[in-house]
């Protein structure tokens, strides 16, 4: 991995282990803007991307939709994407090339949603907001060229836990999905000791940075809420058709094999897709991580393939 990119990770969890919340999440916000467009490949063309006002309680929420060359006559089937970033750093704006991407190569209509962020918003804002922005999408899917009928959720690491529960808060508000895409999903926020591994990427996502989760976005609320962590949701019969993406140097992947196993053992339908040399976070990393651009677009297309064969 480009020691630029883990030289950051480093400095950044060791600010968040040494200084104070408000100056550590700065650093690390002001660095990902900063230094987005260097970890990226360039996207490929795409027919449009505009941004999207979501009104909210709260707040109006950003997003941007973006509709790649290849999606076809409007309305078509859409995703409701959902960034990673530990509930604490990422936005609409630093995952631009990755939801290009994303939007080229599943030939799917995507609509990428930003949520309020800890530590400003502790637990449970991130997932109203994105429940905000899952009826709002149904309800307006005709204005954003997508069929209500035919729309899927889906998210990377933290927003991977927000697609997750979607799936669940859908199925039991009688809210029909056609399916799920979970990349390298966080699926349980309990159990955080285990995942400091020594692996190249073991500081992205090991017991500081998840502590960090804990402290800032779960605060004083059970990390074991299936809205935190689905792995442990009580029921997972009839739920939305998935696409789980792993990673062989991510801390998480067993949490996500175990998250299919759960979901097929259910009688859903999923498919599972391991990329055995990629990090966590390399839909992100793609100018860095050599395989990452090759890992990206292979996933991006099996789950619009993937959201076809739903529809044929």
């Amino acid at each position: 991995m480009d020691k630029r990119f883990t030289d950051f990770f480093t400095s950044a969890v060791e600010r968040f282990s040494k200084e104070t919340p408000a100056h550590a999440v700065a650093f690390a916000r002001s660095a990902i803007a900063n230094g987005k467009d260097n970890w990226q490949k360039p996207a490929p063309p795409i027919a449009d991307a505009r941004g999207v006002r979501i009104p909210s309680p709260n707040g109006a929420i950003a997003a941007r939709l973006y509709t790649p060359l290849g999606a076809g006559v409007a309305p078509g089937p859409g995703l409701i994407f959902f960034h990673g970033g530990g509930f604490i750093v990422g936005d609409v704006a630093s995952y631009d090339s990755a939801c290009r991407r994303l939007a080229a190569h599943s030939r799917l209509r995507v609509l990428s949603v930003d949520y309020r962020l800890a530590p400003e918003h502790a637990f449970p804002a991130a997932h109203d907001d994105a429940k905000t922005a899952l009826h709002w999408a149904l309800q307006n899917a005709n204005n954003l060229g997508m069929d209500a009928d035919n729309l899927a959720v889906g998210g990377d690491s933290a927003g991977g836990t927000l697609a997750a529960w979607l799936g669940h808060y859908a199925r039991d508000n009688a809210i029909n999905l056609s399916g799920q895409l979970l990349i390298f999903p966080l699926l349980q926020l309990v159990e955080t000791k285990s995942k400091q591994r020594k692996s190249p990427d073991a500081h992205l996502l090991g017991n500081q940075a998840l502590n960090a989760i804990r402290k800032l976005y779960v605060a004083d609320a059970d990390p074991a809420d299936p809205r935190l962590s689905p792995l442990f949701s009580d029921s997972f019969k009839s739920l939305p058709p998935a696409l789980v993406i792993t990673a062989g140097l991510d801390p998480l992947k067993a949490e996500g094999q175990a998250y299919a196993d759960k979901l097929a053992a259910a009688g859903n339908q999923v498919q599972s897709l391991h990329f055995r040399a990629m990090p966590h976070g390399f839909i992100s990393l793609t100018g860095l991580v050599p395989g990452a651009l090759a890992a990206s677009e292979e996933s991006f297309e099996r789950f619009g393939r993937m959201m076809q064969s739903l529809t044929d």
